[in-house]
């Protein structure tokens, strides 16, 4: 008896990348196998990369100094993570808000390759970060890259940011207000909330209250107007101010 067949081999792992305004730690970046492309810290005349080389806490004294703004990573950083062979998704963080989407699409078209994907996750931090998570879950269960980001779409249909700043200058040097919304730094005593632009690639104005409780207390009136029910997640993104996240908390 002569007989043959082809063997079938296991799917090549698909490639999960995203950026560190996802704000994934680096050890669970690991666990779930993310690849994580750091930011640029840039203190003077000097770069640091985010997480790696410089932790939150140090970040956000040298932000109260006036001293650092974030900038999208190293372009040397986006080649290395895309060199492999693999297929390859990367969920950057939300075009507009940040130069990481723009050059991770200029390295791509610069390597002229079809096997890895930059997807605009319109968004940062919290919301960023469950895109990344659902694409690992997607890709563990053999999901193709259009189904995740089919996935990370349709979640994205529903999905909002409100800000509530207390260093304004930080959002002016990294371009991401709108006119309007620059003029307001002049209202600091205020508490103002910013939310993102109907293009989703700047912070506008949202309204303006006296009080922390008073900005919060319209942005949940915004959430229940608009649905918001059990069924979203709902992120609180700090900064180490955590008397006023507790306060949004609870």
């Amino acid at each position: 008896m002569i007989q043959w067949l082809r063997p079938q081999e296991d799917p090549q792992p698909m490639k999960i990348v995203t950026d560190t305004g996802c704000l994934i730690p680096v050890e669970e970046a690991k666990k779930h196998q993310i690849t994580l492309i750091p930011l640029q810290i840039a203190v003077g005349e000097k770069n640091f990369r985010d997480y790696l080389e410089i932790g939150s806490e140090d970040f956000v004294e040298l932000i109260k100094n006036k001293a650092a703004y974030s900038s999208q990573p190293a372009v040397g950083e986006v080649m290395e993570a895309f060199e492999s062979l693999e297929e390859t998704l990367h969920i950057a963080m939300a075009k507009g808000l940040s130069a990481a989407y723009d050059a991770a699409s200029s390295v791509v078209k610069s390597m002229e390759t079809h096997h890895i994907t930059v997807f605009n996750s319109t968004t940062l931090a919290g919301p960023q970060q469950y895109l990344v998570y659902l694409a690992t879950k997607l890709r563990d269960g053999q999901k193709s890259v259009k189904e995740i980001v089919d996935r990370m779409s349709g979640c994205l249909r529903e999905c909002d940011s409100f800000l509530m700043p207390v260093d304004f200058d930080f959002l002016k040097r990294g371009g991401r207000l709108t006119p309007m919304a620059a003029a307001m730094s002049g209202f600091l005593k205020m508490k103002p909330v910013l939310t993102q632009s109907q293009n989703r690639e700047r912070l506008e104005k949202f309204t303006v209250a006296r009080t922390w409780s008073g900005s919060i207390g319209s942005v949940i009136d915004e959430m229940v107007k608009r649905g918001v029910s059990a069924k979203h997640k709902i992120y609180i993104s700090h900064a180490l101010n955590m008397d006023a996240a507790k306060q949004a908390f609870d």
